[in-house]
């Protein structure tokens, strides 16, 4: 057996090398966070001090990094209130914007709640049974993930078309719903891995039944995990494009900002306006339920 360092009184611990870091890679690796920080907040903030900017400013040299001309007509135009001079709107979208924002939480939070509620019960199973056939399907439902969107838009179209749900925002629902779950149920399984099994014995114990300890003990104790996964699947379907534009007429907002482009025209910075309002209710979901974010994907999803 291998004899053990002993550490004389008085000095201090010796620090494996791998651990050491001296001042050329801290200064290193805080440069590489500045980097990262502006490739990520930089476009962000272009957009948003673009939105409140006149046309002009986009081609001033040199750039106008503060609006010198401070304008809301472009918000204004998203929502269809802004015209020119002939009295007609300056935005061809002008006025959808409400019924777009309002489909994309509509479908949003409609996916997250059938995301819960199956992969909730269907990741409990994979976490506390095994059966025949358990792990292949499984895995089964981990490889429909990585099934590429093109592959099955003709089928969904053709039943959409046949059933009449073309153009609605049930059709985005049922088929955001088939690329969901597979995150859903692995997400969450993971999360009922590391969860104590003595309180639902415990519980058995006391004359609860299976559907009654899920829902009354393993739910509450589960929070974390069914918050950070809601969010991110009504993050999935609120930026969802393909499907979206495929199967409606531009019902939701990821859609409605591709249509600010055409050949006639393209103003950016009512384009720009767009954007930052369907930032909005993403990034106050994530700030809201950041501390449940946190807890449930370092809890369940990395472990």
């Amino acid at each position: 057996m291998a004899a053990t360092a002993r550490r004389v009184p008085g000095t201090a611990p010796k620090v494996p090398w791998y651990r050491r870091r001296d001042a050329r890679q801290t200064v290193f690796l805080y440069f590489a966070y500045l980097v990262f920080a502006l490739w990520i907040l930089g476009p962000i903030y272009f957009t948003v001090q673009s939105s409140f900017a006149t046309p002009g400013e986009l081609t001033a040299r040199p750039p106008h990094w503060i609006p010198e001309n401070f304008t809301l007509d472009n918000y204004a135009s998203v929502f269809g209130s802004a015209t020119d001079k002939s009295g007609q709107y300056t935005s061809e979208q002008g006025g959808r914007m409400w019924s777009a924002l309002l489909n994309s939480l509509l479908v949003g939070t409609f996916v997250a709640i059938s995301n819960l509620f199956i992969g909730g019960l269907a990741g409990y199973a994979y976490s506390r049974y095994r059966f025949r056939g358990s792990r292949a399907g499984y895995f089964f439902l981990l490889a429909m993930r990585v099934v590429p969107g093109i592959a099955i838009i003709v089928p969904f179209f053709a039943l959409f078309r046949t059933i009449g749900l073309i153009n609605s925002p049930w059709a985005l629902v049922a088929a955001y719903n088939l690329f969901t779950l597979p995150l859903s149920i692995w997400l969450l399984k993971s999360y009922f891995d590391h969860l104590p099994r003595e309180i639902e014995e415990a519980a058995f114990v006391d004359g609860a039944g299976r559907l009654r300890t899920i829902f009354l003990i393993v739910a509450p104790l589960a929070r974390p995990g069914l918050v950070a996964t809601g969010l991110l699947v009504f993050l999935e379907a609120w930026s969802e494009f393909f499907y979206a534009v495929v199967l409606t007429n531009n019902l939701t907002v990821p859609p409605l900002l591709a249509s600010y482009q055409s050949l006639q025209t393209f103003t950016w910075n009512t384009l720009a306006a767009a954007t930052v309002i369907s930032l909005i209710p993403p990034v106050l979901l994530a700030v809201i339920f950041q501390r449940y974010i946190v807890s449930g994907l370092s809890t369940g999803a990395v472990k």
